[in-house]
């Protein structure tokens, strides 16, 4: 088991403190305010909504010294409010703001900012809420909300040019769009309906070459999330109601658009590294209590249609919010969170053997890795 040397710790701040433990309970690590960014990640913490204490924390995998609001250490600023996704493409990182209706923009070796992009509407210049990205051919796709909570009307996918920072297209899809993924240079956007009355069942299939809609297909009611495969398959999962509807995985095959629902996976987060797809899953009782906890793996490329446990979701004690696996190391990392104080991101190794863990901002939401 990795274990860490002891180092005393810096006391800093209370506003910047964040301290990280590992799986020995004697074992402490640095905590920094200005770190070299090297070999390591950055954590995006969501906050709360209307809080304003959307944060980064950077973890530097060689010293295993934490750093819990990198942004604001080196922009003299907070990140915004309610940070929704974020994605490294080239040498900057993308940072969603949900609250904020705006896109961050950093330098991934420094953090420091690069660009603030108001998300506006092309043509009314009413503002737009930014929700999940993907990217390709020297762009970054990202998913908006147009309305706010309670009222209905159609999302839109912008295009973001990645040489001028400017979000040069929009394009109409359905409702208050969620997750999306690119393959056979076609983006798939989850159109969930989630603020509406009524909530939508499709993902929208865009031609990138035109940048225009093609078809909408059915997957089931509420889709959220969208994760590509190498091998041409896209997965969504429809969220259903919560209740009576569960959560339903489907299959689309992109040369195709052919679709293939796969009941016996449950998933509410997935992320897919290599062929692996990690899976976490939860039902909610009448009271909304999380029930039926289940963490597991499902390899995509052989396709068996079943899934098999990877670790224990009594080790997950309150809410999972994320799930995202080191590409290097092969690394597990899920984030947990009680949605008000700072949450917990986990390590586990590819045998479910918890490596450490380490406390983050409020609802670690996504994870990005950097190596030299």
């Amino acid at each position: 088991m990795k274990t860490t040397k002891l180092f005393s710790t810096i006391l800093v701040a209370a506003s910047a403190i964040t301290l990280m433990t590992s799986c020995d309970p004697e074992s402490e690590v640095v905590v920094t305010t200005d770190p070299e960014i090297n070999t390591g990640m950055f954590i995006l913490n969501e906050g709360s909504y209307q809080a304003n204490n959307a944060s980064l924390n950077y973890f530097d995998l060689s010293t295993q010294f934490v750093t819990a609001d990198v942004f604001n250490a080196k922009n003299n600023r907070g990140l915004g409010d309610t940070a929704q996704d974020m994605i490294k493409y080239g040498s900057k990182i993308y940072i969603s703001v949900y609250g904020s209706s705006l896109i961050e923009v950093i330098d991934a070796k420094s953090a420091i900012s690069i660009k603030s992009i108001p998300v506006l509407d092309i043509v009314s210049g009413s503002k737009s809420y930014p929700r999940y990205f993907a990217v390709a051919n020297g762009k970054v796709y990202v998913t908006l909300f147009d309305k706010t909570y309670g009222n209905e009307g159609k999302g839109n996918v912008a295009m973001l040019d990645t040489t001028n920072l400017n979000i040069t297209k929009t394009l109409a899809v359905g409702s208050y769009p969620e997750g999306c993924a690119i393959s056979n240079n076609k983006l798939y956007v989850a159109n969930s309906g989630g603020l509406a009355t009524v909530k939508d069942s499709t993902v929208s299939v865009i031609d990138l070459n035109t940048f225009t809609e093609t078809k909408k297909i059915k997957v089931g009611l509420n889709p959220g999330s969208v994760k590509a495969d190498n091998y041409g398959d896209i997965y969504v999962i429809a969220r259903g109601n919560y209740k009576s509807i569960k959560s339903l995985v489907s299959k689309i095959n992109s040369t195709t658009d052919e679709i293939t629902a796969l009941p016996n996976l449950k998933a509410s987060i997935m992320t897919i590294a290599g062929d692996k797809a990690y899976m976490y899953y939860s039902d909610y009782d009448a009271s909304y209590n999380v029930t039926n906890k289940q963490f597991s793996v499902y390899d995509v490329k052989n396709d068996p249609a079943t899934a098999t446990s990877f670790i224990s979701a009594d080790l997950i004690t309150t809410n999972t919010f994320c799930i995202d696996v080191d590409p290097t190391t092969k690394l597990i990392y899920i984030g947990e969170t009680d949605y008000s104080t700072n949450g917990t991101m986990h390590c586990y190794n590819q045998s479910g053997v918890e490596q450490y863990k380490f406390t983050t901002g409020v609802s670690p939401s996504k994870i990005v890795f950097l190596s030299k």
